[in-house]
């Protein structure tokens, strides 16, 4: 039975997801010449640099360390020489602090001490060792992942969830990797299972890549309470209040965390990290990433953290036609970059470029009250009437009216036939309620 949530939106019978071009598409590595490495990848605050300019480093050398009680380490994408420390635009609001490393080309890695294979590493040192591997979530928020998988004190998790939905358009990042590299998936989830003291590993699956169910069954034959849940195609199915709702028909209680529903969720990206962090020590220096839209050769790469988007595009044969927009991610939550001299983070699986038709903005016009907005919504919240009272600048009943549930999927903005901005609306109304602690 294909499991499913209430609420979403099908964006594949129209855009077909513009997942086709790269559907199927072997991962390439990109080894870029140099890389600029942010030190707020992460939630939480800033690493702090240890290198100078001059040093030469080791690939997956610490080069920052973490500050605060959930930071994590940054380390080298490549072994050379660090060329400057400098503050450079990202995606963030404020400019980022980062460590630029020219490429020597000899990817000499710094020492490594592997805990062994997952199944006899000791269960007590895996949290540590995802720690000093500087693994965050990979499916786009970036929260630190030993921290997701430290219990709360109170709180009993009985089922781990790693997200292999990538419900999100034209992206097949994830779904390329659980083609390739279905074991190493399975290896991660067994690895969290472990460390948390859960008997319950659910490796979740949209239906539009049976591919996929059928090399990570292959992959769990065998393994401990391993399990693949298959999903019905819908968007946003990712989402980690709708993976849970789907597959255990638990509800995350309003302003609670998935342990308040006895889940953890992790995407099958951060899953195949922490196997090589436990198996091999080596830290989160590269992912998948899919780059494709107007570009000549659309491709899933395998790209160093803090390549430029520049490099990217240029890897995957260059622009196919004039851009107006290129979003790091998806269509559908992916942010507009402000030029292609920005770097890939953790976060980053995808690069989507837009020719000048798709990205012109509708004009927007009066609401009509079809409610098609309130149907969309995943988490059953009244976007009409947040719009409203966002536009009129009442952030405390906007908050009453739960705005801060929003988890800006776009799914109210994509069916509103006026072409209203909401979820971005929302977005910017949630970073003013928590900034302005209302």
């Amino acid at each position: 039975m294909k499991l499913s949530f209430k609420g979403g939106i099908h964006p594949l019978k129209e855009l077909h997801e513009g997942k086709h071009s790269t559907q199927n598409k072997p991962i390439r590595e990109l080894i870029p010449e140099k890389v600029c490495i942010q030190m707020d990848m992460h939630i939480g605050a800033p690493s702090e640099p240890i290198v100078k300019k001059g040093d030469r480093v080791l690939l997956g050398q610490v080069i920052a360390n973490p500050v605060g009680g959930i930071g994590i380490p940054v380390h080298a994408s490549v072994s050379g020489e660090v060329t400057g420390l400098v503050t450079r635009q990202q995606l963030g609001k404020k400019p980022s602090m980062c460590v630029e490393i020219t490429n020597d080309g000899l990817d000499e890695w710094a020492e490594l001490s592997p805990l062994g294979e997952v199944e006899s590493a000791p269960a007590d040192k895996i949290i540590a060792q995802v720690k000093a591997a500087g693994i965050c979530g990979m499916g786009g928020a970036c929260f630190p992942t030993h921290i997701k998988m430290t219990v709360p004190e109170g709180k009993k998790v009985d089922t781990v969830i790693l997200n292999g939905a990538e419900c999100e358009t034209f992206l097949t990042a994830d779904h390329q990797l659980m083609l390739e590299q279905p074991g190493k998936i399975v290896d991660g989830l067994r690895a969290i299972m472990r460390a948390m003291k859960v008997a319950t590993g659910i490796i979740a699956i949209e239906d539009n890549k049976m591919d996929a169910v059928k090399a990570i069954t292959e992959a769990a034959k065998g393994r401990e309470g391993v399990q693949v849940a298959v999903l019905k195609t819908k968007y946003p199915q990712g989402g980690e209040k709708q993976l849970i709702e789907a597959i255990t028909k638990r509800q995350v209680p309003s302003g609670g965390l998935p342990s308040d529903a006895g889940c953890a969720v992790f995407n099958v990206g951060t899953a195949a990290a922490i196997a090589d962090a436990v198996t091999k020590d080596q830290p989160l220096i590269s992912r998948v990433t899919t780059v494709t839209g107007s570009v000549k050769e659309p491709s899933n790469l395998r790209v160093r953290i803090g390549t430029s988007f520049q490099d990217a595009i240029d890897f995957a044969g260059g622009f196919s036609e004039e851009p107006g927009k290129i979003f790091a991610g998806g269509s559908m939550t992916g942010i507009a970059i402000p030029d292609t001299s920005v770097n890939l983070s953790k976060a980053n699986n995808g690069i989507v470029v837009q020719n000048l038709k798709e990205a012109k903005v509708a004009e927007p016009t009066p609401c009509i009250r079809c409610a098609r907005c309130i149907q969309a919504c995943p988490v059953k919240l009244n976007p009409q009437r947040l719009k409203e009272l966002c536009d009129m600048a009442d952030l405390a009943e906007a908050k009453k009216k739960h705005v801060m549930e929003c988890i800006v999927c776009g799914a109210c903005s994509y069916v509103c036939p006026a072409k209203l901005e909401l979820s971005p609306t929302f977005k910017e109304a949630k970073e003013k309620i928590t900034a302005r602690r209302i």
